[in-house]
């Protein structure tokens, strides 16, 4: 398992390139790119520009662990729950670019999140308008070889996929090798009663792996540096281990700011190969 960092930490402070160079100089093995602006947003970048980003990952020996898609969960405009056909219509396009800019980059693999609903719509149509618009990316995903891993959140940033009973109940009803899992510690830390059971669920179907962590349910959805909050950290790994898991974990830590992100970075790397070690 090869530990990455997402440039989403650097957001406020370094452009993509930089970011790049800053993950790779602390000694990450992987990088997931956050594909929205002001980084790797496929409507901004054309192919030369991939071109340059492939090469410079390549140069400094990275692999290229995912791309962070936007959604909604953040409340912008993209949202696969709107009640505007434009707007969904909007985010599959953006999405299906996603899928193209992984398969040009040379990534495995694209998150996806439900988005949040407008107000007055039902949960059961929300449910069908996300469904709806999932099987469009994962068809082109399936064209272009591309993993979709579904990312649950927690609410108010969606109120669709929440769970990862839910996750699988999508990921069965539009039925495609194409459509997996993902894991995101900090979500999962909130909203399954018990993280290793979230992990034994999910089974073969994992993808992927965000390393966050929090305090569990009630106290926020933060995205603490791995070790700060009160996940058992020798115990996930240890259960990926078991259900045969050997894909990329990746950091995502993103908590208010200033702060001092290269300093995060390392610390969670430093933290994770102590607990991989030991683990064996």
């Amino acid at each position: 398992m090869k530990l990455g960092f997402c440039t989403m930490g650097y957001l406020p402070y370094a452009d993509l390139e930089e970011s790049i160079r800053r993950i790779a100089d602390i000694g990450y093995e992987a990088i997931d790119f956050w594909a929205y602006s002001p980084h790797l947003d496929p409507r901004h970048y054309g192919a030369e520009d991939r071109k340059r980003i492939r090469q410079l990952v390549d140069r400094l020996g990275l692999e290229i662990a995912g791309l962070s898609v936007q959604g909604g969960g953040l409340g912008m405009h993209l949202n696969f729950s709107h009640s505007s056909p434009k707007v969904r219509k909007d985010t599959v396009d953006y999405y299906l670019d996603c899928v193209d800019l992984a398969a040009d980059v040379g990534a495995p693999l694209i998150n996806l999140i439900s988005g949040h609903m407008v107000y007055g719509t039902a949960l059961d149509q929300a449910w069908r308008w996300n469904r709806e618009c999932i099987e469009q990316v994962v068809e082109r995903a399936e064209k272009k070889d591309v993993l979709v891993a579904i990312h649950t959140l927690t609410p108010p940033e969606s109120e669709v996929i929440v769970t990862l009973d839910d996750a699988l109940r999508m990921m069965k009803e539009v039925g495609s090798d194409k459509l997996k899992v993902m894991i995101d510690t900090a979500d999962q830390n909130v909203t399954e009663p018990n993280l290793t059971d979230a992990v034994r669920k999910v089974g073969k179907d994992l993808a992927y792996v965000h390393l966050n962590d929090n305090h569990g349910e009630g106290r926020g959805d933060i995205h603490l540096p791995p070790g700060r909050g009160d996940i058992n950290w020798r115990k996930f790994v240890k259960t990926l281990k078991e259900i045969g898991y050997d894909g990329n974990m990746t950091v995502q830590v993103n908590v208010g700011y200033p702060i001092d992100i290269d300093a995060w970075a390392e610390e969670s790397l430093d933290y994770m190969r102590k607990v991989l070690e030991e683990v064996g």
